[in-house]
């Protein structure tokens, strides 16, 4: 995501919207003033989108991790595949039993979802429930090492 060229953008936006005010060197200060305060809001505005975005797309991928990265000063998002402990469970590893009502579009979904993988119904289940109790239950809010916005 490249923060600097949306700034670009919208400096150029606010630097036509002042021409059209005539050229008045008042209106031109207070418009760059406007885009100097309103800068470091607009960086963390893309941090956080960024940041909902990796959220969104995690929940969409449970065997892959996504997380926000900052690159030269922009967000940039990294997906990787998470690794598993390397124990697959095999029939007799199933002990336990549960039954679950769900909506009939949910059950829909499963059911293509096991399909498309090749796996059955209880085997995409397992999987999917397995990678989201290894994954962290709470994304984002750390940030290590230091930026200049």
């Amino acid at each position: 995501m490249n923060i600097t060229a949306a700034v670009a953008a919208l400096e150029q936006a606010v630097a036509q919207q002042v021409a059209i005010g005539g050229g008045d060197p008042t209106v031109e200060a207070a418009a760059l003033a406007v885009l100097a305060a309103i800068e470091p809001s607009m960086k963390q505005l893309a941090i956080d989108l960024a940041e909902q975005a990796s959220h969104e797309i995690g929940a969409q991928l449970p065997d892959h991790e996504v997380e926000v990265v900052l690159i030269d000063g922009d967000p940039a998002l990294r997906v990787r595949a998470i690794e598993g402990d390397g124990a697959e469970m095999t029939p007799g590893d199933y002990e336990a039993r549960l039954t679950l009502r769900l909506p009939e579009l949910l059950k829909d979904l499963v059911e293509e979802n096991a399909g498309q993988s090749g796996d059955s119904v209880n085997t995409w289940v397992v999987k999917a429930l397995s990678s989201k109790a290894r994954k962290r239950t709470e994304r984002g809010g750390k940030v290590t090492g230091s930026f200049e916005l």
